[in-house]
């Protein structure tokens, strides 16, 4: 097990997300860029396979030359401790595969949006002389944002580089192999263009034009058959899109488009009015041209039995002999026989021919008329169809049982009642036991269980646990680690070791990013709020700026990450506040700063002295002088005259928005002058 490995000191290898016959892919973590990524790793078992380790670098080497959006980028490539692997750019989405299982078939629009991205790919490649030589919906990728990515060039033919022997050279899956690769030909870009034409009729119909129970009788379809009309299938799909498969998929390479350039050209147009239904695409036939039909091969070709030469010579060259003409030239003319002697012979003749008559048929008519006996052959492992052709050749009847097996292919014979080796005669009734293919079970209903036991359940069940994808996904409803959706549905008839499975998996629910709600109404806000399932708490305030009715300021604020279900306090404008004149008062002390007057001491005659009563302290005279709604600045507001510190009251009406000042004088000197604002008076 790999999970939790440290490779080269940088990538930690997380979980296993996929797998091919070459290698196996991991989502790792790449600890110094801070990223995730995939990992392809080599297969142990291919670990010290030379040939093996050459292709694996190959497709490191030939994906590393290509820079495009819709290519998956090569990070990295290393070894360690004989482990052979490929840092890669993470997608985190579906294979087209996966994508085509689930929402397939697509529409016109987003299947034409998909090819594009493909097409801009693989032009991308064959102009860096790169042949991919293995399109299909299991090497394309689609994210979440819908962007489509194309992987893994592990076969790519590098055009400049030594070509593979015609052996290794069908590599790729057969339902998307081109005519020339069937036929053990070289790849080369029209036959990138054919499987890119599969793929775009299975986007389009949902299915793959041609299916069969081998290998060699899908290849043989791409090499003889027409590929059926997708019109058949949907007969909405508009003719243009219809002619762009038939021509990327013609079987002579010459009649494809001759670029990948063309294809996409012709794609770009595809939906404009004026070719949604233009005439039907007919591929030029070349005079002379026919079709060949393939040599039936006979039962002597398959068990190896052949006539013998010399035999079919003799039969073809011995004549029979005319002894009527051998007489009369070898031997000489025989003399007239007597009327008695030909009576004898006559009886004797008669007499002959009934007693062989009675003798056939006591002996030799029941041996005749008795059914022959066949000693029935092994047809296990051979295809129904070929079993039921070989007994009606022996002039044996047949009935058929379904079985399911795990051993034997679906529509093969799985054995036959009486059994292979015994004896049986001619007209026999043989029960042909034909297999079903594994017996399928039924697909329970997961929604709302753990994803972490219904996997551990489904393994022990027989399902392949590299066949259960797991896809993140916000929800409301379910918990976290529970299932939110299930592909294939409920009840349906499952092979576990052939299904592939989908679980949209609750990561919980999904934060909000608060938007800012300043100067929304507060119906729009509320109505935010609600659709995003949150909580509005309104508050009312006076605003002279903020109009009534809309959002002041709120917390938590825009740009903060909230739960669904959160509180968010909304501060609204009640509008500008009427407000009253204010009547402040203010107690002011005025300082006297004149003469005081001194006490007097006076000497008398009896040398002692006398206070005399002082002298009268210098008035001042103070004037003080208001501005507010009811005076005037010039206007004397108030005169006194001092001889100490004094007190006086004031009095200032202060109108809403506006300013009162007051001015002190002492001896026609300012001693103080202040201006007092409406708010500083009235809380604000």
């Amino acid at each position: 097990m790999l999970e939790g490995r440290l490779l080269n000191e940088r990538y930690v290898v997380k979980k296993l997300i996929g797998g091919g016959g070459m290698a196996n892919v991991y989502l790792g973590f790449d600890n110094i860029l801070e990223r995730e990524v995939a990992i392809k790793v080599l297969r142990l078992e291919y670990s010290n396979d030379d040939e093996f380790i050459t292709r694996f670098y190959r497709e490191a080497q030939s994906a590393t030359s290509l820079s495009h959006p819709n290519i998956v980028n090569i990070y990295d490539v290393g070894e360690e401790d004989d482990i052979y692997y490929m840092v890669m750019e993470y997608v985190d989405g579906l294979t087209l595969k996966e994508y085509i299982q689930r929402y397939g078939p697509v529409s016109v629009d987003e299947a034409v949006d998909i090819m594009l991205q493909i097409t801009s790919a693989i032009e991308h490649a064959h102009s860096n002389h790169i042949v991919h030589r293995d399109i299909k919906p299991q090497n394309i990728l689609i994210d979440r944002n819908r962007t489509v990515k194309v992987t893994d060039f592990g076969i790519a033919l590098a055009l400049t580089a030594t070509s593979l022997t015609q052996t290794n050279s069908v590599l790729g899956s057969v339902h998307y192999l081109s005519p020339e690769q069937a036929r053990g030909g070289t790849a080369n870009r029209k036959s990138d263009i054919y499987s890119l034409g599969i793929v775009m009729y299975e986007l389009l119909t949902g299915r793959i034009p041609f299916n069969g129970q081998s290998a060699v009788s899908i290849a043989l379809k791409h090499l003889e058959s027409p590929i059926p009309s997708m019109r058949k299938w949907d007969p909405l799909i508009p003719q243009s899109l219809e002619n762009i498969v038939l021509k990327a998929t013609n079987k002579d390479p010459f009649q494809r488009y001759q670029r990948v350039t063309d294809f996409e050209k012709d794609l770009e147009t595809a939906l404009d009015p004026d070719r949604i239904n233009e005439p039907p695409y007919y591929p030029p036939v070349e005079p002379g041209d026919e079709t060949k039909a393939i040599p039936v091969i006979k039962n002597d070709q398959l068990t190896g039995q052949h006539t013998n030469v010399s035999d079919q010579v003799n039969q073809e060259t011995t004549r029979p002999i005319n002894f009527s003409q051998a007489n009369s030239e070898q031997e000489p003319k025989k003399k007239k026989m007597s009327k008695k002697k030909k009576a004898v012979i006559w009886l004797t003749s008669i007499f002959a021919f009934v007693l062989g008559t009675i003798l056939v048929a006591l002996f030799v008519l029941p041996t005749l008329l008795k059914p022959d006996e066949i000693v029935l052959e092994n047809y296990t492992g051979v295809h129904v169809d070929e079993v039921i052709e070989a007994l009606e050749e022996l002039n044996l009847e047949y009935e058929i049982e379904d079985i399911y097996s795990e051993e034997i292919e679906t529509d093969h014979v799985e054995s036959t009642d009486p059994e292979a080796g015994e004896v049986v005669e001619e007209g026999a009734v043989i029960t042909l036991f034909v297999s079903q293919g594994i017996e399928p079970i039924i697909f329970e209903d997961y929604v709302g269980q753990s994803f972490d036991q219904v996997e551990r359940l489904l393994i022990q069940k027989g399902f392949n646990p590299e066949n259960i994808k797991r896809v993140d996904t916000h929800s409301s409803e379910f918990a976290e680690g529970q299932i939110v959706s299930q592909q294939p549905l409920p009840d349906s008839e499952v092979i576990p070791s052939e299904t592939f499975i989908i679980f949209e998996v609750s990561i919980g629910k999904e934060k909000v990013v608060l938007e800012d709600l300043t100067n929304m109404t507060v119906q729009a806000a509320t109505k935010y709020l609600e659709d995003k399932d949150l909580i509005a708490s309104i508050t009312e305030e006076h605003s002279s700026t903020v109009k009534e009715g809309v959002v002041i300021r709120h917390s938590p604020q825009a740009g903060d990450e909230i739960d669904p279900g959160s509180i968010v306090n909304l501060v609204v404008s009640i509008g500008e506040e009427e407000l009253s004149p204010i009547t402040h008062t203010l107690t002011i002390t005025v300082p006297y700063t004149g003469d005081q007057g001194q006490p007097v001491t006076v000497d008398n005659d009896e040398d002692e002295t006398e206070d005399i009563e002082p002298q009268t302290p210098v008035a001042q005279q103070v004037r003080i002088y208001l501005s507010d709604m009811n005076n005037n600045l010039t206007d004397l507001y108030e005169q006194s005259s001092i001889t100490s510190d004094t007190e006086f009251t004031i009095r200032l009406v202060i109108a809403p928005n506006s300013t009162a000042t007051y001015k002190i004088e002492r001896d026609d000197q300012v001693i103080v002058q202040k201006t007092i604002a409406y708010d500083e008076v009235n809380g604000g």
